[in-house]
């Protein structure tokens, strides 16, 4: 009779568990950082001009939104670059090359972080008084560094995507604590 295989920490595996360890660190690092940063950094961040009214804080929300829909368009041309790159010309037969599958693993993940991010920067755009409407500002700089370090990490290797992933969550969640926290 036999038992299941081998535990994360047997064999090999010890190496493995020191080095989700070492991931999780540097998750929880990245994390800290970033909310460091918007509690360093919000102070340097002014308030534009004219931001009182439902319309200009739309036309406001509307230029940062620009950025997580550049950053996505990158990665669609990211996608398209990978596959004309590939040897896999029918997609549903052909093997993919990991460039290809990185890429697009980096696309389906900024869809769905920048679906959470949006809407929210839209929330707390319009809830914030006018003198701290810098506050989004930073979270887009945040959230777009924070998928750039994704992307880049993403392509040296799967495990170095995390602190990209952290900031990215990080700011996500500020912006969503602040903006239920300004509805309520």
């Amino acid at each position: 009779m036999t038992g299941p295989g081998p535990g994360p920490d047997c064999g090999n595996g010890g190496g493995r568990t020191r080095l989700l360890r070492l991931a999780a660190a540097i998750n929880l690092g990245a994390a800290l950082l970033t909310l460091l940063a918007f509690w360093l950094l919000l102070p340097l961040f002014g308030s534009p001009a004219g931001s009182g009214d439902a319309g200009s804080r739309l036309e406001f929300w509307a230029r940062l939104a620009l950025w997580p829909a550049l950053l996505l368009f990158a990665m669609v041309g990211g996608v398209l670059v990978a596959r004309a790159r590939s040897v896999a010309l029918n997609p549903i037969d052909d093997p993919e090359s990991r460039l290809y599958r990185v890429s697009q693993r980096v696309l389906t993940n900024t869809v769905e972080q920048t679906a959470i991010f949006l809407p929210v920067l839209a929330a707390l755009t319009v809830l914030l008084p006018p003198s701290a409407l810098g506050a989004p500002v930073l979270a887009t700089a945040l959230f777009a560094l924070g998928r750039l370090l994704f992307w880049a990490g993403y392509l040296i290797h799967p495990y170095v995507r995390a602190p990209g992933m952290s900031m990215t969550l990080a700011t996500n969640a500020v912006v969503l604590l602040w903006a239920v926290w300004l509805a309520l």
